[in-house]
């Protein structure tokens, strides 16, 4: 899914009034989806909707200026996640 996609759902999902430019949610979106990619390397977003929701979270938490809470808020989803994502075994193969 491409990032711009987003924008819209996220406007529409948080209620973010259209005087904020797209650009700084675009800076957001692409701030989030770094940490993410490096908590959990290698998910795609068009299909881990578990990624798609803690970016859009991201998002609004960045919006509120509250980045670190959101870390704090989601440690034990993002750690689920991670471990869900794990290397498959053999027998998954």
């Amino acid at each position: 899914m491409e990032l711009e996609k987003l924008i819209t759902e996220i406007r529409q999902d948080y209620q973010i009034p259209p005087y904020f430019q797209d650009t700084g949610l675009m800076r957001y979106l692409e701030e989030g989806k770094a940490r993410l990619d490096f908590l959990n390397p290698g998910q795609s977003l068009d299909d881990d909707y578990t990624f798609r929701m803690l970016l859009k979270n991201y998002v609004y938490y960045a919006y509120h200026h509250k980045v670190n809470e959101w870390e704090d808020n989601y440690k034990a989803l993002i750690l689920s996640w991670q471990m869900g994502s794990e290397v498959k075994t053999h027998a998954d193969a």
